[in-house]
Order: structure tokens, then sequence, then C-alpha cells
């Protein structure tokens, strides 16, 4: 059994019900725990959420206000987001929670023995440190007193913690005289560029001395996701997603402006061949699509 986290804010809405359908559609509700909505954003959005897009799950669902963990109106949307996933994957119920972008969606079966090995480690390999991210990884190491270069995977979303292992981070933290909320929100801003992924996979290694205790180099599931600048790499990345192996399927929003009339048609047949979106006219979701998208 798993948890779900993902941090959204109010212009994500329609990425959010999306997931929620992907996630009744392709996650088998007897392996969920609880499904944690993080609203980074005015308090009032929190009431705009609807726990009946998550149909048969919509009683796992806790939806929860990002400032009860604390305020972090110094930094910006995308470091926020990153000390919210931390803070909620503390207070999992379940052994593991996968961490999600509103934008991250289920588009085949979560097949759980393909996801977990036979002695209970997550199929996703440790990947090296891409160079932008290395004075991170410095500091990372500094801190925690390791010399890593690699980051558990599956760079990117979704990624699983573990709940003990946060738990144990969350009091060594204590230790040294700090806590989450005060090292990470610093961490995170320039020059260090801690990210949440990085930190956790520090700890792991500081624990266990590599990643293979909890994390098996076995990896079945791919992901594929359009980055802001991939969108000209659009036929490619839409082969990928289509693999029997592809598990979510992502696209960043500011893409959509760029696409062609023909890729967001593509886009949004593959997401009603998928279930996501039985209830809308393709030209509502190109226009939500296209909406958000606007959004700085």
């Amino acid at each position: 059994m798993i948890d779900f986290i993902t941090v959204v804010f109010q212009q994500e809405l329609f990425y959010l019900k999306i997931q929620a359908q992907s996630i009744e559609q392709y996650v088998d509700t007897d392996k969920i725990g609880t499904i944690f909505v993080v609203v980074n954003d005015r308090k009032l959005v929190c009431h705009q959420i609807d726990t009946a897009w998550w149909g048969v799950n919509q009683s796992k669902v806790k939806v929860l206000w990002a400032e009860s963990f604390g305020r972090t109106d110094f930094l910006d949307g995308w470091s926020s987001q990153q000390y919210y996933k931390l803070a909620t994957a503390n207070i999992a119920d379940s052994e593991w929670s996968a961490c999600l972008d509103a934008k991250t969606w289920f588009v085949r079966h979560l097949d759980f023995s393909l996801l977990f090995d036979q002695h209970g480690r997550v199929r996703l390999t440790s990947l090296p440190t891409i160079p932008v991210f290395k004075p991170a990884e410095q500091s990372v190491n500094t801190f925690f007193d390791i010399n890593s270069q690699k980051v558990i995977g599956p760079a990117g979303v979704p990624f699983l913690f573990n709940t003990q292992e946060m738990n144990l981070l969350i009091k060594y933290l204590e230790s040294k005289n700090t806590n989450l909320f005060d090292y990470f929100t610093e961490a995170v801003q320039r020059p260090k560029f801690v990210t949440e992924f990085m930190f956790y996979s520090g700890w792991i290694v500081h624990r266990h001395g590599d990643h293979n205790k909890l994390y098996s180099e076995d990896q079945y599931y791919t992901i594929t996701n359009i980055a802001d600048f991939e969108f000209q790499d659009f036929d490619s990345k839409f082969n990928q997603m289509q693999l029997k192996e592809n598990l979510t399927a992502s696209i960043h929003r500011r893409v959509y402006l760029k696409l062609a009339k023909q890729d967001l048609e593509t886009w949004v047949k593959f997401l009603r061949n998928k279930k996501l979106i039985d209830d809308l006219s393709d030209e509502t979701v190109i226009k939500e699509l296209l909406n958000t998208a606007n959004v700085e």
C-alpha cells in the first residue's frame, strides 16, 4: 500500500482533476492508503477541490493547506513545493508515498509486482547527478558527510519516499539543532539549489552507505515528461509514452502554447483513449490546457 502526494496551486486544478481520474483508472484502490493534496496557494483554494474527482477513492483524499507546514513566502513556487513534498512525506500513513506533480498522469495499470522487487525495494534505479546540480550535490555531501554522485530515480516523478526514513531524517535534523523547515528552505535557495529528491537521496546514503537497501537497480517502469524546452520533441516523446513500460505521462504547461494544433489534437485523443477526459469535449480540453499554460 502506498500514499500519493501532490502539491498544487489554483491554476493547476484542471490538471489535478485529470490526475485524480488517472489514479482511479490505473491504480487498484485496495493498494492506496491516503491521497494527500497540498494546496500551495490561498487557503480558499482548498475548498475548490472536489474529492469526488477521485471517484471510488474520494474517502481517501486529504486536502491540506501548505502553510500548515510553515509559510514560505520568501521562496518561489518551484522551491516552496519541494519543501512541502518533504513535509508531507513525513506524515504519510503508509510505508511508502509516491510524490507526483499535478501534470503527472497515469496512463497504464500500476502493477505493484513491477514497482517493487521480491525484497520490497522500489525498482527505480539511481542516476548520476547532472552538471547543473553539482553544487547541490556538494552541499548535500558536506551536510551528511558522504561522497555520493547519484540521486534516486526516475529523474522526476513519481518519486517514492520511504516514510520511516523520512521520520528518521526529521529526527536527525533535530539532533543537528535544526529542523526541516529551517534547513531545507535555506538550502533550496541560491547558491546551493538543493532539491528535495537529492536531499532525501543523500540521507539514504548517509544511513545505508548507498541506495540499494531500499531502491533496486532493476528498473522496469519508465516515465515520460515533455519539459518546457522540449516542445520540438513532441513526436519522439509521444512515442515513448505509448511503450508498455511507460507508467506516467506529462507535459509542462508552457509547452501547450508552442504545440501545433495537430499535436494538441493528438494529445487530447491520447487522453480520451486512456479514459481520462471522457466527460469533456475536445474543444473544452484544449481550451483548459491553453488557459493553464497562459498563467505565469
